[in-house]
């Protein structure tokens, strides 16, 4: 009996046919791959336009951004995401916070990949994001993400 399996894990995404092998008191499985996908870990640095407009249409559309960014969190896509602001505004009111972009670690196949989900967030299709200084780069962790990442701004479809 062949079966295929699709296995994923925090690192490895993988597509293989499987045969189980008759062991007692436990079934094992044999695997036989021709593609195995690893996942990378790519940090987005994206700078906001800094026009006048930059920071009304950041806030015109901030909470539907959070809806899409919490289903990636909740896929294992996002691991890491939040808005930049000036020194001089980090004691500052939340209204009075100065936003000068956001950084993000996604995990994915490819920089093709997470381009395509840079591309299809509310920031970059509104005019958030400055296309023209946005910045993808693999990363590799010298520490591991801690458990207690999440969704630190839930939305009403969370």
């Amino acid at each position: 009996m062949l079966q295929t399996l699709v296995l994923h894990s925090a690192r490895l995404a993988h597509s293989a046919v499987v045969t189980p092998v008759a062991r007692s008191p436990t079934r094992t499985w044999r695997c036989f791959s021709s593609t195995i996908h690893r996942q990378q870990t790519y940090l987005v640095w994206a700078p906001d336009y800094t026009d006048d407009g930059a920071l009304a249409r950041r806030m015109a559309v901030r909470e539907k951004h959070f809806v899409t960014a919490n289903k990636l969190i909740k896929q294992g896509i996002l691991k890491v995401a939040g808005g930049l602001i000036t020194p001089e505004t980090q004691d500052a009111a939340p209204a009075d916070r100065k936003f000068v972009g956001s950084a993000l670690l996604y995990e994915a196949e490819s920089l093709e990949a997470v381009r395509k989900l840079v591309e299809q967030d509310l920031y970059w299709t509104e005019n958030v994001w400055d296309k023209d200084k946005l910045v993808i780069l693999p990363i590799l962790m010298a520490t591991t993400l801690q458990e207690r990442a999440g969704i630190t701004h839930p939305t009403a479809e969370d």
